[in-house]
């Protein structure tokens, strides 16, 4: 190949390269860190919960993550002021929020994100051996339209676990020495409906310096196929979906959220 040849081809190369959109830096899509001190943290459409009762979410400063406040929900079994969609629930949803167009507390097949958020059992009573089997309290669910939780974090028995699909990992072996205390979580989740999908999970205690990885999957179906929904929505909160089967299970809960972001990775 002559020297003029060389040089053409890679003027060329050089060109197209130069020529080609730049991957996107990552950029947060969603911070809600509760400091207008409201329900919805200033932000239009965000959801702090569809139960009825006065107390099923508030807004708290005696113990936030950082800053000023945090949101707690609160659910008490056998009290319709504490059901809602059919359950005892109360969770905040960011399914609505919209922002510049487009919808950042929803996932969809093809994005890539990260997610933080950190949460404090309030006041949690434990699970004792003698009670038999344990109902599942649930505390964050990446939550599929029109089918059930493409991941969710929950506590059964003093375990903190998180499910996905038919499997379980076991975030915190016992969380009763973390009661009234703040464990910060971030998933890198990348959302699909096949093998290309991917995530992990990392939790971070308030005694660690740093996160540590608790669950990795690879060629995944982070987005599960079985469900007819298009998207999802992120909930945090409580939900107790079969604590009244259980007459040992603790009446009332309590969970804090706070510092909940979203952000689109390249």
């Amino acid at each position: 190949m002559s020297s003029i040849r060389t040089h053409a081809v890679r003027a060329a190369a050089l060109a197209a390269i130069l020529a080609a959109p730049a991957v996107p830096a990552q950029t947060t899509l969603l911070n809600i860190d509760y400091e207008t001190g409201t329900l919805d943290s200033g932000i239009p459409g965000l959801i702090g919960t569809e139960a009825p009762a006065a107390d099923a979410a508030s807004m708290v400063s005696d113990k936030p993550r950082s800053g000023r406040f945090a949101i707690a929900h609160k659910v008490t079994l056998r009290n319709p002021d504490y059901v809602s969609f059919g359950a005892p629930r109360s969770e905040s949803t960011a399914g609505r929020v919209l922002i510049d167009g487009t919808r950042p507390g929803q996932y969809a097949p093809g994005q890539h994100r990260l997610y933080t958020f950190s949460l404090m059992l309030k006041d949690w009573e434990p699970w004792l051996p003698t009670s038999g089997s344990a109902p599942l309290d649930i505390l964050w669910q990446f939550k599929h339209f029109s089918g059930g939780p493409d991941l969710m974090v929950g506590i059964r028995r003093n375990q903190m676990i998180l499910r996905y699909g038919s499997k379980q990992a076991l975030l915190i072996e016992d969380v009763r020495p973390y009661n009234n205390r703040w464990i910060d979580f971030r998933f890198d989740i990348v959302w699909a409906k096949d093998a290309s999908g991917r995530f992990t999970a990392d939790v971070r205690l308030d005694d660690q310096a740093d996160y540590v990885r608790k669950a990795e999957e690879t060629a995944f179906a982070t987005f599960n196929p079985a469900y007819t929904g298009t998207a999802g929505t992120i909930q945090w909160g409580l939900y107790r979906p079969d604590s009244e089967q259980f007459p040992a299970a603790a009446l009332t809960r309590m969970v804090y959220h706070d510092d909940i972001t979203v952000t689109r990775l390249p």
